[in-house]
C-alpha cells in the first residue's frame, strides 16, 4: 500500500530549508545596501539631475528602500575623468558616466557609446534593448573591464555646432578651431579643422572672446541654459558627430552578483526607467530650446547632406581600422561590437522609408 505524503511534514521541511537558507545567507543580505556612486557632471546641471539622481531616487523607490545610492559630483570621491579608476580601486562603489569616456583605453567603449555616423538615439535603444547592445556591453565590461554595467540615463542628438562662421560642408571646416572632445577630435583632423580641447567651464568665454570658432556641447537645451546661442550667430544641424547617447552605471561584478536575485532586478528596473524618462524629458525639453532660439537673431544652418555621408563614412573607416588594430592585440570585442553596431545599422537605413 502507497503511503500518502504527510503535507504537514512537507511543509515544515520546507519552512526548515527556508529559514536554514536565511541562517546561512551574509549579513549584508538582509540589511539595507548603501552604494556611494560618483559622477562625472556636475551638481545642479540637467545630466545630474536627469541621469544621477533620478537612477538613485528610481533605485530607493522600487527597492523600497533597500538599497540606497548616494550619488557624488566631480571631486568628491573621484576627479571626473577618474569615474571609471575611482570604481576600479574602490573609491566609489559605483560609477556613472557615458562608455567613450575611456574610449582611448579600449576603443571598443566609442563603439557602444553614440559617435560619427553611428545610430541614431532611437535605434540605439532598439539596439540596446532588443538587439544585442545590451548582451554585448555586459560581457564586454565583464570579461575586458572586470565592472557590470546598467543603461542609466539617454541623451539626445547633440547640436553640431555654434559658430561665428556656417558650417555646411566638409570645406567650411578647413582651417577652423572647433571645440570638442574625444573621437571626434580625430575626425575633425581629417576634415582639416583644428580641435582645441576648451574645458567646460571657459568654453563660453572662449566663444566670445573668439579665441574658438566653433563649439560643440550638448543638446539644444543644455546649450540654450549656457547661453551659447547669444555668444555666435549659427547653430548648424543636425548633430551627425553624435547622434545620440547614452550613461551606464557600472561596478565591480562581485558586489553585483552578492545583490539578492529579486533586488537586481528592481535596480535593473529602476535604470532602465531612468533611461526611459531622461529620453523622454530630453526631447521635450530640445523641442522647446530649438523653438527658443529660433526667435533669435540666430540662424540655423543645415549640414549638407554630402557631409554627412562624409561623416558616417568617417566613422565606419575609424571604427574598422580599430577593430584592425585590436583584433590584432588580440581584442576582438571592437570587431564584434563594430560588427553589431554597423549590421543593426544597415537593416534600420535600408527598412525605414515606411516611417514618419
Amino acid at each position: 500500500m502507497r503511503r500518502r505524503p504527510n503535507p504537514t511534514l512537507g511543509s515544515l521541511t520546507l519552512l526548515l530549508a527556508l529559514l536554514a537558507g536565511l541562517a546561512a545567507a551574509p549579513a549584508w543580505a538582509q540589511q539595507k545596501i548603501t552604494l556611494r556612486m560618483t559622477t562625472i557632471v556636475p551638481e545642479g546641471t540637467y545630466l545630474y539631475t536627469a541621469f544621477s539622481k533620478r537612477f538613485a531616487d528610481n533605485v530607493t523607490k522600487l527597492t523600497a528602500g533597500r538599497v540606497e545610492v548616494t550619488p557624488y559630483p566631480p571631486g568628491v570621491l573621484a576627479p571626473p575623468f577618474e569615474v571609471y579608476k575611482a570604481v576600479e580601486d574602490g573609491r566609489a562603489d559605483m560609477g556613472h558616466a557615458p562608455p567613450a569616456l575611456i574610449y582611448q583605453r579600449d576603443p571598443t567603449m566609442a563603439l557602444f557609446s553614440s559617435f560619427p555616423g553611428g545610430l541614431g538615439i532611437e535605434a540605439t535603444m532598439h539596439w540596446l534593448y532588443q538587439g544585442d547592445g545590451l548582451k554585448l556591453l555586459e560581457a564586454h565590461h565583464r570579461e575586458k573591464l572586470g565592472l557590470h554595467p546598467l543603461v542609466a540615463g539617454v541623451a539626445t542628438t547633440e547640436i553640431f555646432a555654434h559658430a561665428h562662421k556656417p558650417l555646411r560642408t566638409a570645406e567650411d571646416l578647413k582651417g577652423v578651431k572647433f571645440r570638442t572632445l574625444g573621437m571626434w577630435a580625430e575626425l575633425l583632423r581629417g576634415f582639416g579643422a583644428e580641435p582645441v580641447a576648451t574645458p567646460t567651464s571657459e568654453v563660453s568665454t572662449a566663444l566670445e572672446r573668439k579665441l574658438i570658432d566653433a563649439t560643440k556641447m550638448a543638446g539644444p537645451a543644455d546649450n540654450l541654459q549656457m547661453g551659447l546661442n547669444k555668444l555666435a550667430k549659427y547653430i548648424m544641424v543636425p548633430g551627425a558627430h553624435l547622434p545620440g547617447g547614452y550613461f551606464t552605471v557600472f561596478l565591480k561584478p562581485a558586489a553585483w552578483d552578492r545583490i539578492p536575485a529579486e533586488t537586481r532586478v528592481q535596480i535593473e528596473t529602476a535604470a532602465r526607467l531612468t533611461s526611459f524618462d531622461s529620453y523622454l524629458e530630453k526631447g521635450k525639453l530640445d523641442i522647446d530650446a530649438m523653438a527658443e532660439m529660433r526667435k533669435g537673431p540666430n540662424e540655423v544652418v543645415q549640414l549638407d547632406p554630402k557631409f554627412i555621408q562624409q561623416i558616417k563614412d568617417a566613422g565606419r573607416a575609424w571604427a574598422k581600422a580599430k577593430a584592425a588594430d585590436e583584433k590584432a592585440k588580440g581584442n576582438p570585442w571592437t570587431e564584434r561590437v563594430a560588427d553589431s553596431v554597423f549590421q543593426f545599422q544597415d537593416k534600420w537605413d535600408a527598412n525605414k522609408d515606411y516611417r514618419m
